[in-house]
């Protein structure tokens, strides 16, 4: 009995770690078959999709509905005795969506005879509730898209921002949740993507922009949705293989790129996938690697441990070799595999396992002629999951879950804080406006997130009309960060060391900082899809519960803990009195710092959130569709804002200091109000105009200061505060591929207003002598009007396609000179965000053909640029004109070093050009 309860014991151990996701990763296909004469319905007749385990026997009002169907197309085939066979080519099927086959058969005249048809899947869709976009593996394949996020920029709603963070809807970037395969990869301690997924993995892309379902959660603003891709029934592959460069006339602002070196952009990429055991066991996997030399380079003018040397009684730094060096280069592996294992009829067993590993600088003006000095990171991030589907019933089946996911980053210089090539701080001073002439960065840091991640889903088709689903899901997290900045070396007397050594500081010290936290978050939902001819509904409720484990300090005005303030803090009370007085000012009766940890928290509290979600689409005729749709929606703020600095290590150097973490913030919240309608005007050509309202409330901001006991003495925390509203309307044209070409066309007119852009605006801010936000102001991404346009034309033979974006200037703040005194500008600052940055255009274009060389084998040669006409697209701008390339402080700062005011990263990427081959075999 032992060891025939071994393996249920190991199934149980797995269930029991099983996931925290948010979607459903599956379509549906139903419909009713009836006889083509008379109309009636055919009970018991079979609905097979081929290649596939999936099908279903009509019941006696002819009807049929397939669950858990992957997203792709499919060839359906509907047989009945008596009846010829009716065989449905390219049945597409989308996550999340219903695909409604109903099928006239027609008495069998000849043995075996069938009839085909290809399905023409509905250019709008009569139960989607809320706005999103799907783009599926064929789509992403037409048009000149490298990267995921290069998908995501052509959405409607979707926009970048001058650093290029993603706003959905007008939310702040950290407001979207990435997916993949239903397994949030977002990374929580920045909510920005956990590693990269290559394109050649993605089998459906969704973009939920819109009022989501209960399943999905820790989002405000947007889900992206990525079902990567498995094995088939035949064995096929790819090798994917192209070079490129930067080629522009702009060398006096993009230096170094006026000659094309194939080597400084190439990419190597392959995939395989097919059948192990068939019907039984399928593999899918795609490996990349990718470098991209960027187009910011700095010239090696200055060397970093260059020293000042006398020459002729003065003074110079020693010279570089002025070569080029790379500041904003990427350099990429990647791997994503998934196998598929049909265990038994009932029960399937999925195992996805994707990762990256990148390196990668960001360009720092400041080091333009001394760039070996600067640094750069690394980041490594995975996730492995495992998903048990279990076929409890004909139109019941249960998903259990288990994932881990690790984020990491590492930010240095040299890899040992030791190495004698750093060089002391002081190297790093200039004057104003000049460029680094020596020196090292002396930053370090190391931060990373695992996250166990455990799922139970159960969604059943109750009744024709309702499918039920519901799931727990829970996620527990260790964070560790450790950021510190190299300080020199000290004597036993607290001189400095010469010749400069590096040092680490103690954690109880401002220069370090080192943690690790381990919060966790739980919730339930509940939701039904309820489908009538005139009405679908999607009604659901969502349970959120955050625990941070955190502590913040019982006294605020002494929150140090190292380093303590109050005499009652540093010495013990021995006589009870609550005063301590001289006779116990001693080092004997000093507290401990685990003694002072004892007594110095509180814990927080678990935060908790209930969240309706309600989405009604009523079809108004057979071509059209009004739907309407309401949702809270809640987020855990960033761990970052949590965690980073909460130990408050203030200091009595006076002054405001911060903005410090603080572990017991609130979720931020949400409302969203959408109303929308698709129209159908040809077999092929819809549009979706939409109406939005986003009310946005306990945005994270920085708090007004709180005071210690020292005079002038006081600090900032993140706290709930910032409130924003968003109003728009999103049209969307769109013609699906027919007739060898599709285009599409989306307008998106937003207003983003709130009160700060970030966390730390109102700190820095304040700091500088501005007022607090009182009022509405626009935000940084407030992008009124956005234009996107694609277009493509050809066939399997060949095919070329465009992109085109234009977009209106996001804002800034402009400056007024108001007058000069002894040389000094004195500016006032006019009201945030009060003018608007030049508008942006950009066309991309892609071509291809493709050669057969054999039945199985087809090799294709294409041809890409980015930013066709090199236009000149500015994404900063100077505050006092407006402009990117002029400002009048050239000629109000004579010591200036000549270059400054050249800021290439003020601009978009110039033209890029790629060109290359894939190899295809099946």
């Amino acid at each position: 009995m032992k060891v025939s309860r071994l393996p249920l014991l190991l199934l149980f151990i797995f269930v029991w770690q099983s996931s925290v996701l948010y979607a459903q990763n599956s379509g549906k296909i139903a419909g009713v078959i009836t006889d083509a004469t008379t109309g009636e319905p055919l009970i018991g007749a079979n609905v097979v999709l081929e290649g596939t385990n999936l099908g279903a026997a009509t019941d006696v009002d002819g009807s049929y509905i397939i669950l858990r169907v992957p997203p792709g197309s499919y060839t359906v085939s509907v047989l009945y005795i008596g009846y010829r066979k009716v065989v449905l080519q390219d049945v597409k099927v989308m996550t999340d969506l219903t695909t409604r086959l109903d099928v006239q058969m027609k008495p069998e005249a000849y043995e075996g005879e069938e009839i085909v048809v290809v399905a023409e899947a509905p250019v709008i869709r009569k139960d989607l509730t809320s706005v999103e976009a799907r783009m599926q593996a064929e789509e992403i394949k037409r048009l000149p898209l490298q990267e995921l996020g290069d998908v995501l920029n052509m959405q409607a709603g979707v926009i970048r921002d001058a650093g290029g963070g993603i706003h959905i809807r007008g939310g702040r970037s950290t407001e979207v949740s990435y997916m993949v395969n239903g397994i949030s990869i977002t990374d929580d301690f920045t909510r920005s993507q956990a590693f990269q997924v290559e394109n050649e993995s993605v089998q459906e892309l969704q973009v939920i922009s819109g009022t989501f379902n209960a399943e999905y959660g820790n989002a405000m603003s947007g889900v992206i949705n990525i079902v990567t891709k498995t094995g088939g029934s035949e064995w096929q592959g790819n090798l994917d293989v192209w070079t490129g460069d930067y080629v522009s006339n702009r060398t006096g602002l993009f230096w170094n790129i006026d000659k094309v070196n194939p080597g400084d952009i190439y990419n190597l990429q392959g995939s395989f996938s097919g059948p192990i055991i068939p019907n039984k066991l399928n593999v899918f996997f795609t490996g990349r690697r990718y470098y991209n030399d960027g187009w910011l380079y700095g010239k090696n003018v200055y060397l970093p441990q260059g020293r000042m040397q006398p020459v002729n009684g003065d003074t110079v730094a020693v010279r570089g070799d002025s070569s080029a060096v790379p500041m904003n280069y990427t350099d990429r592996y990647s791997a994503q595999g998934s196998l598929e294992w049909q265990i038994i009829p009932v029960l399937k067993l999925r195992i996805d396992a994707l990762g990256s590993r990148e390196k990668r600088r960001y360009y720092d003006h400041f080091f333009r002629l001394n760039p070996l000095g600067d640094r750069g990171d690394e980041e490594l991030g995975y996730s492995v999951i495992g998903k048990f589907t279990h076929q409890l019933g004909k139109l019941t089946f249960q998903e259990l879950t288990y994932a881990y996911k690790y984020n990491e980053i590492n930010s240095r210089l040299y890899e040992d804080p030791y190495d004698p090539r750093y060089t002391h701080p002081d190297s790093l001073n200039t004057g104003s406006f000049q460029f680094a002439k020596a020196g090292t960065d002396l930053g370090r840091y190391n931060r990373y997130t695992r996250s166990s991640i455990f799922k139970w889903d159960l969604t059943s088709q109750v009744t024709n009309r309702h499918q039920i689903k519901g799931g727990v899901e829970y996620q527990a997290d260790e964070i560790y960060y450790d950021d510190l900045t190299l300080v020199p070396a000290t004597d036993a007397n607290g001189q400095q060391i010469e010749p400069f050594l590096p040092e680490i500081r103690d954690i109880s010290t401002p220069v370090h900082t080192r943690a690790t936290r381990n919060p966790y978050k739980f919730a339930a939902y509940i939701q039904d899809k309820i489908e009538y001819e005139s009405l679908i509904v999607n009604v659901g409720l969502r349970f959120d519960l955050f625990n941070p484990n955190g502590k913040i300090p019982y006294d605020p005005e002494d929150p140090n803990v190292y380093n303590p303030f109050k005499d009652i803090h540093k010495y013990k009370d021995i006589n009870g009195d609550g005063v301590i007085d001289e006779s116990e000012k001693t080092e004997d009766n000093k507290y401990t710092l685990a003694e002072r940890e004892s007594f110095w928290y509180n814990e927080t509290k678990p935060k908790t959130q209930l969240s309706p979600r309600l989405g009604i689409a009523f079809p108004i005729t057979e071509s059209g569709v009004i739907h309407f749709s309401y949702g809270i929606f809640q987020q855990t703020p960033d761990y970052r804002l949590l965690y980073v600095g909460d130990q408050l290590k203030v200091t009595s150097a006076g002054g405001t200091q911060g903005p410090y973490g603080n572990p017991d913030l609130d979720p931020q919240i949400t409302t969203q109000y959408e109303l929308g309608l698709q129209q159908q005007f040809t077999d092929n050509l819809a549009i979706d105009v939409t109406g939005f309202y986003k009310d946005i409330r306990d945005w994270i901001t920085t708090a007004a200061p709180t005071p210690t006991i020292l005079a002038g003495v006081s600090y900032v925390r993140y706290t709930n505060r910032d409130f924003a509203n968003v109003r728009g309307l999103t049209l969307a044209l769109k013609r699906r591929y027919a007739d060898h070409f599709s285009f599409s066309i989306d307008y998106t007119f937003q207003i983003v207003e709130g009160t700060n852009s970030s966390p730390e605006q109102e700190f820095f801010s304040q700091i500088g002598g501005a007022e607090p936000t009182r009022v509405l102001t626009p935000l940084d991404w407030d992008q009124r009007h956005t234009v996107n346009a694609t277009f493509y034309v050809g066939g399997e033979s060949w095919g070329t396609s465009f992109i085109s974006r234009y977009n209106t200037g996001q804002p800034y703040t402009p400056e007024l000179v108001t007058g000069t005194r002894t040389g000094q500008s004195i500016l006032s600052g006019l009201p945030k965000n009060s003018r608007n940055k030049p508008s942006i255009f950009n066309v991309d274009i892609s071509a291809y053909k493709n050669f057969q060389l054999t039945d199985k084998i087809g090799i294709q040669v294409f041809l890409r640029v980015y930013n066709l006409f090199d236009a000149d697209n500015p994404v900063n701008v100077f505050g006092d004109t407006g402009e990117a390339g002029f400002t009048f402080r050239r000629d109000r700062t004579p010591q200036a070093d000549p270059g400054w005011f050249d800021i290439p990263s003020f601009y978009s990427e110039p033209r890029r050009i790629q060109i290359g081959t894939k190899i295809s075999f099946n």
